[in-house]
């Protein structure tokens, strides 16, 4: 026989299970939800009462203190921290825009993956705590329940056992939830869903009811749809309930009750049309005539005057009476006067999902006189003309008065959150609402509000009422603005937040109920998408199984397929990470995979596959020895491709110098470099030197004349993209750079970093160890040239991975052209990752002047 402990341990197993399989719950949500419960009890009556209706006057003059010093507790799951052999390998996660598009999937390509969603509403336990007022119990006028101990006094005190019936306690309050569902809406479809799940499962109110208010242009779709006959709503607003085949269009006067126990809660940002031109106003007037009636409002304070609400003054109001109907509030204050006439304005108490202004709110409503509430005295009628109607002139603000013109109005957790999204990878709501989880906890979707309709950020894509939010892309109204709001980030760069999201999903994959569908894509994928946002682990996606483990081994494979005239090979190397004073504190293993070029006998070119991938270009401020020319940092996706695991050898530079058999516009002399046969060290194992840009460009032309396979310089992008190999420090050891690691001017130091040997010299190609792609002397040794022109910054930069060329000139004579990668003779500040130098493209005397190939994946998965 089962002990009553073990009965009640089952029974509250059965109500967890309910709770997140059925309904979708976290852990910590089914915490809230139990806790909340408990506390319900405590407002059970345990006296008699005949009546139908309890006294909430009495009732409110001793309440049981609801509100614990500490939340919940919840037990801490304790976590080893592993200790892999080898790196974490990870990929790119993209925003699935295909619902919106309306596109198929290319399944050779993407890979559809569900990923852990952040809240709309943060913290739901305090906004129901806010609402904890309206969670009184009163009898039930229909539903009774055996009265147990009076029922044994009157058999104990007559002998005869009858039966005495109690009034069963119940929520004292219905709530009708009616959401606006105009087009502006459609930004809060991941809030109003949170919202309804709260305020049906939180236990608030006897029942929730959803009724959804469409304007005109929607009113004639609804009714044409569901075929409904006898429609005698306003021609300017619509009413419907329940969805589908249950699909109802209940007249406004159904939604009345004169018993005052029915709560209607409107859900809007109040910018419908109806709002404006007055439609709206006798359905408000019947709703308050009887019962309680509010504005749940989406934007902020700041905000209300643009909307339909301006047709009304701002007022305080009180209540003295428990559930007392809108027409019997008192206004105590005009905070904005209109010539209204307060017997015959509408009185409308306004709240946001703020918890403080909720918590006023309720205990208004419960008839707390000292609960002044926010709201609007809106008139009984509304003749507006279209002239009348408020202009927006935002349309017309420059980049730095539209940022001054938010930041006078925006709270400083929206200005916050705003320098935020102005270093995201891409802006999203889902990746709005991950940021916010990570690095805003206190942010709310009214401070997401003041941000999306502050003039900033703009939609990639025409929004209808049809439209999924939560799909759609936003950037900048001006690139600008990204720029002024990154120089108050409380970030340093974009890697920062993109670091922050990958983490977060981490931290959370298969462990929410609440998910979004994102984009896997394979590196070689080049179609036009947008900027990735996150990276998940290999290891994660292997635990997944069927074709998420194939995916992972095409990516582990390069996601390519190489000729077949080509032999692949596949090489590990460590790459080293060092601290502050360069010493080294971890080597990473990596792998990587290339083919082989022949030259001539016994020269050989070595190509390592570079898969794609989106960073950030560019160094912050705060880096050390940065130039402006190195910002603005910006996003740059950089499509799959090959580069030389070293720079161009002297040995390679003579195999094809030689070949005046596939010369193109140029004769090469086949031994240019300063550093001939010098101190026994292998000369053809050095790089080539004093090489200008117009004889690289020429050794890349007759290669390409060769193989049958372009060759060219790289771009700037790709080069840095190459070089960084995923990290965003100075370096791609770390903060600092020592001679052990690099061949610099070894008297000068970057950082904390120590001096070292001075080499004077080039050294053979590969003496030092490679970055986490594979690639050997990008920091050091000579100068690479790259294909762009000298720009003085990154403003108007592509950010497709493409060479930045200035069409107004002749790039191929006299040009100033691009070096990065520092060399032997030159700082250590210089071989920055970022670091950028120029010089002429036909110069040739230069013996610290090198260059590297890169070529491009001869076929994708097509």
């Amino acid at each position: 026989m089962k002990s009553p402990n073990n009965n009640q341990q089952q029974k509250i197993e059965k109500l967890i299970k309910t709770l997140g399989i059925d309904l979708e719950f976290t852990g910590r949500e089914i915490a809230e939800i139990l806790w909340l419960s408990l506390k319900r009890q405590e407002l059970i009556p345990t006296k008699k009462s005949t009546k139908t209706q309890t006294n909430i006057d009495n009732q409110n003059k001793k309440k049981p203190n609801i509100h614990p010093n500490s939340p919940p507790h919840t037990p801490k799951k304790i976590t080893s921290t592993p200790h892999p052999k080898t790196p974490q390998k990870t990929t790119l996660i993209y925003l699935d825009i295909r619902d919106n598009t309306k596109q198929k999937i290319d399944t050779q390509k993407n890979l559809p993956l569900r990923i852990p969603d952040a809240p709309s509403i943060p913290k739901p336990l305090e906004f129901a705590k806010a609402l904890q007022p309206l969670m009184q119990k009163v009898n039930s006028p229909k539903k009774t329940t055996l009265d147990e101990i009076e029922t044994v006094n009157q058999t104990a005190k007559s002998g005869i056992c009858i039966p005495i019936l109690k009034s069963e306690p119940e929520p004292w309050l219905d709530l009708v939830l009616v959401i606006d569902k105009y087009k502006s809406m459609t930004l809060w479809q991941h809030t109003i869903k949170e919202l309804k799940q709260l305020l049906k499962n939180y236990g608030i109110f006897r029942e929730v009811k959803i009724c959804r208010l469409y304007p005109q242009e929607l009113a004639a779709i609804q009714k044409q749809k569901y075929t409904q006959k006898n429609q005698k709503n306003s021609d300017k607003i619509l009413l419907t309930a329940g969805i589908g085949k249950q699909k109802t269009f209940p007249k406004t006067q159904e939604l009345i009750d004169r018993t005052g126990r029915r709560l209607i809660l409107i859900v809007s940002d109040c910018i419908a049309p109806f709002w404006h031109d007055g439609s709206i106003l006798s359905t408000l007037r019947e709703w308050g005539e009887y019962q309680p009636l509010a504005i749940l409002q989406m934007l902020p304070d700041w905000m209300w005057r643009r909307t339909g609400l301006r047709i009304g003054s701002s007022v305080q109001l009180q209540n003295l009476v428990p559930g007392n109907s809108n027409k019997n509030l008192i206004i105590k204050e005009f905070l904005l006067w209109r010539n209204l006439l307060l017997e015959q304005g509408i009185k409308i108490p306004i709240l946001t999902l703020q918890p403080e202004l909720a918590k006023v709110w309720s205990q208004m409503l419960i008839g707390k006189p000292e609960a002044l509430v926010s709201g609007f005295l809106l008139p009984n009628e509304l003749h507006l003309k279209s002239e009348n109607l408020p202009e927006n002139k935002i349309e017309k603000l420059n980049p730095e008065k539209r940022v001054h013109r938010f930041r006078m109005n925006a709270s400083p957790i929206a200005r916050k959150l705003a320098s935020l999204l102005s270093a995201a990878p891409m802006i999203c709501l889902p990746v709005v609402r991950i940021i916010q989880a990570k690095l805003l906890s206190q942010a709310l979707p009214i401070h997401t509000a003041e941000v999306f309709l502050g003039g900033l950020l703009k939609p990639t894509q025409e929004i209808t009422p049809d439209t999924n939010s939560e799909l759609v892309e936003y950037k900048f109204v001006d690139e600008k603005i990204r720029n002024i709001l990154l120089k108050s980030a409380p970030v340093s760069d974009s890697q920062k937040v993109f670091d922050a999201v990958s983490q977060y999903l981490k931290e959370h994959f298969g462990k929410s109920m609440k998910e979004f569908v994102a984009l896997l894509k394979l590196p070689t994928n080049t179609e036009e998408t947008v900027p990735a946002f996150a990276e998940i682990g290999f290891n994660i996606l292997k635990e997944l199984g069927g074709d998420y483990t194939a995916f992972v081994e095409n990516l582990e494979t390069g996601g390519i397929f190489f000729p077949s005239d080509i032999e692949v090979f596949k090489y590990e190397y460590k790459t080293p990470k060092v601290n502050q004073k360069g010493e080294i504190i971890k080597e990473d293993i990596n792998s990587a995979r290339y083919f082989k070029e022949s030259l001539r006998e016994k020269v050989e070119l070595e190509m390592v596959y570079i898969p794609g991938g989106t960073f950030t270009m560019g160094s912050p401020e705060n880096e050390e020895d940065s130039e402006d020319d190195e910002r603005p940092q910006h996003q740059v996706t950089v499509p799959s491709f090959f580069m030389g695991k070293y720079p161009v050898t002297q040995g390679q530079w003579k195999a094809i110098a030689t070949r005046t058999d596939i010369k193109v516009e140029r004769d090469l002399d086949p031994e240019p470099s300063y550093f001939k046969p010098y101190e026994s060290i292998d000369r053809w194992q050095r790089p080539v030197e004093q090489v200008n840009w117009n004889q690289a460009v020429e050794f890349c032309k007759r290669l390409s004349k060769l193989t049958g396979r372009k060759y060219r310089l790289p771009s700037e992008a790709e080069w840095e993209y190459a070089c960084r190999a995923g990290t965003s420090t100075p370096f791609y050891f770390g903060e600092t750079i020592t001679p052990e690691l690099a061949n610099y001017n070894g008297n000068d130091t970057y950082g904390d970093g120590p001096k070292g040997e001075d080499r004077n010299q080039t050294t053979p190609v590969g003496k030092f160890p490679p970055n986490a792609f594979g690639l050997y002397d990008m920091h050091g040794n000579v100068y690479e040239w790259c294909a762009d022109d000298r720009y003085n910054n990154y403003v108007g930069a592509p950010t497709d991975g493409s060479a930045r060329i200035n069409s107004n000139k002749n790039s191929n004579k006299n040009s100033i052209k691009v070096l990065r990668g520092g060399s032997w003779i030159i700082y250590p500040w210089r071989c920055r990752s970022a670091s950028r130098s120029y010089c002429i493209s036909d110069e040739a005397d230069n013996f610290y002047i090198g260059f590297r190939l890169v070529s491009f994946p001869p076929r994708t998965f097509e």
